[in-house]
């Protein structure tokens, strides 16, 4: 038989108290309001992260084939310039980041790039609008607001592009005015981003509008 002291002891051994769980419970909401907004933060940085090593890959692979075939050819609404590059086996896939919308599944179609051997010079035929899409383009430069198609930038932050040059960007759709603001800090800096998300960016090789949900990055021009 169980003395009655030992037994009130094992009582006592076997479970918490009212007072320990509600302890335990307002330590676990202290640490999960700590540690899951970092937890976040960290995911976001690295999306930004891959998002930049994507750009300065794309940038790359102009260069290769400004260097192999000369003038890098303009775009419609249906062609992409990294479609281009995968039909010359400088890139291996689409120029695809972790930031904003994400392809479809399949993908949508692109033009269908060709070149005149005897002029050198490649054109696009076909295929739909990838204007819903992260992608490269081509476009002739003007005097535009940088941000609002790919077609101007402030390199320094004041000169435009010269008029009538062909302007390579990776574009980046669907993103939030957060995301643009990182992106912007990684690539120009604090003197060419604006001060807080929301503001359009007109600075810079990363530009956009105050909506900042597409993006404009400079690669190149001609």
């Amino acid at each position: 038989m169980i003395p009655v002291h030992s037994r009130r002891s094992l009582r006592k051994r076997g479970g918490f108290s009212l007072v320990e769980m509600i302890g335990v419970l307002a330590i676990i909401a202290i640490l999960a309001v700590i540690i899951v907004p970092k937890v976040f933060a960290t995911i976001a940085s690295s999306r930004v992260t891959n998002t930049v090593g994507s750009i300065n890959s794309a940038k790359s692979a102009i260069s290769d084939f400004a260097g192999k075939y000369g003038t890098v050819p303009t775009t419609g609404n249906n062609s992409r310039i990294d479609d281009l590059l995968i039909n010359t086996g400088i890139l291996d896939g689409r120029f695809v980041v972790k930031l904003g919308n994400q392809p479809q599944n399949p993908p949508l179609a692109g033009a269908a790039w060709t070149r005149n051997a005897a002029t050198g010079v490649w054109t696009s035929t076909g295929g739909v609008s990838q204007t819903g899409q992260s992608r490269i383009i081509s476009v002739t430069s003007s005097t535009a607001v940088p941000g609002t198609n790919g077609a101007n930038y402030k390199l320094d932050g004041t000169t435009d592009l010269p008029t009538g040059s062909r302007v390579v960007s990776a574009v980046i759709v669907g993103t939030t005015p957060a995301e643009a603001r990182e992106l912007s800090l990684r690539i120009d800096g604090d003197s060419l981003t604006p001060a807080t998300a929301g503001i359009a960016d007109t600075q810079g090789k990363v530009a956009y509008t105050a909506a900042g949900t597409t993006v404009y990055i400079y690669l190149a021009h001609q």
